[in-house]
């Protein structure tokens, strides 16, 4: 099996498939094609879904024999950037670790649907696989988003559960936090700076909105704490602004983003916005302002009495029932109406230089799923 693992990670890993969004790649064109010829040579049918130009889903399903509800597995095939790395392209093995951009986040996850795939082709299951290989997880989820919004509803019935496979140290995430992203815009009007009583500075009016983020970050960090993800958080992001040293800026901008926790509701953390609107209107001098909520995804939790964490802690008995700091697809799952978990393997270095993920782990995931899913 480990033979099998590190030799199909390592055709993953060798697939540029960079997010474009973020860096200078690809895509997923190139590796949705490689996953549905493997598939395509399992005899299962895959589905290539064009979400954007250049950027691709894979799906299949294995019938079941009816016994229980349909299952959906999840891995995206998007990766982050690769600077400052050296061949990360190539996999490269030493013990335990395979170290390569993706081997952790998350190709192989992608690697272990892939040969649960293969043995389900043969092996038919006590319920209907649905296998999902998305685009842009790494971004905002546009692959995911596709899946909830045009696959799904014309299936005869929706999944029982969903099984996320990121990350997560082979223990059990039941929730992780959601994330809005925040601009506000200043306008002023541009002077030489000898002459300042004929312009209007944008800038200075932001120190007033830093200080009521400042002001509301104070006051998350005192709310009563989730008893798996902790605070909510806040964070400036960006400010820019001015063209010339020496002359007053015209225009100025500041993001922002707010992670929020399950129960936090879209008016509350909007209402924050018009705090910090407030705030810049009412700092000194004649510039306007504007503010845009710009992109949101919801936080997401599934009780730890559902059936899919059950069954997981049956099959992985030393699983840690976590939360998760990053946000994922399965928040999307959840939001589509069916308990949605992440479990995923063990290793380091999501995003940077030294990725590596465990072939030991990637080993127990496969194993754990396979037998979690013969006896569901």
């Amino acid at each position: 099996m480990e033979n099998e693992i590190v030799d199909l990670l390592s055709q993953l890993v060798g697939i540029n498939s960079i997010n474009p969004t973020l860096s200078n790649g690809p895509g997923e064109e190139t590796i949705t094609k490689f996953v549905a010829g493997f598939l395509g040579d399992l005899d299962l049918d895959p589905e290539i879904q064009t979400v954007q130009p250049g950027r691709t889903n894979v799906v299949a399903i294995i019938p079941g024999n009816g016994f229980a509800k349909p299952l959906l597995l999840n891995a995206h095939l998007d990766t982050v950037g690769v600077e400052g790395m050296d061949n990360p392209f190539s996999l490269k093995q030493d013990g335990n670790k395979l170290y390569g951009r993706g081997a952790y986040d998350m190709k192989g996850s992608d690697t272990i649907m892939l040969l649960l795939a293969k043995h389900f082709s043969q092996n038919t299951p006590p319920m209907d696989l649905h296998f999902t290989f998305v685009a842009d997880e790494e971004d905002k989820s546009i692959g995911m988003e596709y899946i909830v919004e045009n696959w799904l509803p014309k299936l005869p019935q929706l999944p029982a559960a969903g099984i996320f496979l990121e990350p997560t140290e082979l223990d059990i995430g039941i929730c992780h936090k959601g994330f809005s992203w925040f601009e506000v815009e200043v306008f002023g009007k541009a002077a030489h700076g000898s002459r300042p009583e004929q312009g209007i500075d944008a800038i200075l009016p932001l120190s007033a909105a830093l200080d009521e983020l400042r002001a509301i970050e104070s006051e998350l960090s005192k709310k009563e704490k989730h008893l798996l993800l902790g605070n909510p958080g806040l964070h400036a992001g960006l400010i820019e602004g001015g063209g010339e040293l020496s002359v007053l800026p015209h225009q100025a901008r500041l993001v922002w983003e707010r992670r929020t926790l399950p129960g936090e509701t879209e008016q509350s953390v909007v209402a924050e916005l018009d705090r910090v609107l407030n705030a810049v209107k009412n700092y000194p001098g004649d510039h306007t302002v504007n503010g845009n909520p710009l992109f949101s995804r919801p936080p997401h939790a599934t009780p730890r009495t559902s059936a899919i964490v059950q069954k997981l802690q049956q099959f992985s008995p030393n699983s840690e029932i976590i939360g998760c700091s990053f946000w994922a697809d399965s928040a999307l799952g959840g939001a589509a109406g069916f308990p949605s978990v992440l479990f995923g393997p063990v290793g380091h270095g999501a995003h940077a230089i030294d990725e590596w993920v465990s072939l030991q782990s990637l080993a127990e995931l496969y194993k754990i799923l396979k037998q979690m899913i013969e006896t569901y």
